[in-house]
């Protein structure tokens, strides 16, 4: 599937919008200049330059090019599986992950996506492990994110 850069392009914008939306509503410390709001404005804005350049790009190549092209994945339904999958998982990720935590959740998530990308299952499931793993523990450790930990409390 491939849309059109003047679609990326308005999307990028409504998200670099959404972005600087969400960053104004984090509360300023007092006595700072500047507050924790800053970084995701300032980030929000460079998304928002990137997606008007990327609409003006597509605007010059426009030429009769249609919005979205499905053709490629024609004859492909292991790519529209594992492009539904991708979508499918960051919702169930969002109902499930405060339940069954973290690290199983990835795991559920990670080794059917490597599957359907074409890895094998001896190589998926240990590469897996060892990234949702060192993702966990980069969040929760080093950047202090109160990641779910699910029924394993014992990984803290």
């Amino acid at each position: 599937m491939r849309f059109d850069d003047r679609i990326v392009g308005a999307a990028l914008v409504l998200l670099a919008l959404f972005v600087i939306w969400q960053g104004q509503q984090i509360p300023s410390v007092p006595g700072t200049t500047f507050g924790p709001s800053l970084m995701p404005i300032l980030l929000g804005l460079l998304m928002a330059a990137c997606g008007v350049a990327v609409f003006i790009g597509g605007l010059r190549a426009a030429g009769g090019v249609p919005l979205v092209d499905v053709s490629v994945w024609k004859g492909r339904p292991r790519a529209l599986i594992t492009a539904a999958w991708s979508i499918l998982g960051v919702v169930l990720g969002i109902a499930l992950m405060p339940v069954i935590g973290f690290p199983i959740f990835g795991l559920l998530y990670a080794v059917p996506l490597m599957l359907l990308m074409g890895a094998r299952l001896v190589a998926a499931v240990p590469v897996a492990l060892v990234v949702v793993l060192a993702a966990y523990f980069t969040f929760k450790r080093l950047l202090y994110v109160p990641l779910p930990a699910g029924p394993l409390t014992f990984l803290g």
